[in-house]
């Protein structure tokens, strides 16, 4: 499950710092979120995961967007990682802001309001997230992917 939460323009975003495979540390964002815990509900495993991750409460409205990430082993002969997420509207409950959760993702560093039309300059994982924020909202699919995210993530 993966929050898609708007405000005037920007969405929210993890903030993490990795270290690529040429070993220089970069700066990359996506979507707050995770997996489901046995018998959780999609709401109540989204609602869990970002108060442990942005350390606020939402509120989930309607399923958004789906897509598949997945990650090859360094010789391409299999997959390593495969993922299929569903990203739900979602907006911070009254009176809460977003930061570092109790729980953040391993290299989670805090999160940020980024400028939807300017997800171009930043390094959104999937790439295709960002893409399909900036299309008409007319003409976005439901489902997109899959995309191919590299081991360091």
């Amino acid at each position: 499950m993966k929050a898609m939460i708007v405000r005037d323009g920007a969405i929210l975003m993890n903030r993490s710092r990795v270290r690529g495979a040429d070993g220089r540390e970069r700066e990359i964002f996506d979507l707050p979120g995770g997996g489901h815990e046995f018998g959780e509900t999609q709401e109540e495993a989204l609602r869990r995961e970002c108060l442990e991750e942005i350390g606020a409460r939402v509120r989930v409205h309607g399923a958004a967007l789906v897509y598949e990430v997945r990650t090859w082993a360094p010789d391409r002969t299999h997959l390593t990682f495969q993922q299929v997420n569903v990203a739900f509207w979602a907006e911070l409950e009254a009176g809460e802001e977003p930061g570092l959760g109790s729980a953040p993702d391993g290299a989670q560093v805090g999160t940020a309001w980024l400028p939807i039309r300017d997800l171009p300059s930043y390094e959104v994982h999937p790439a295709g997230v960002a893409a399909w924020l900036l299309a008409d909202p007319g003409s976005r699919p439901l489902g997109i992917g899959p995309f191919e995210i590299p081991p360091e993530l």
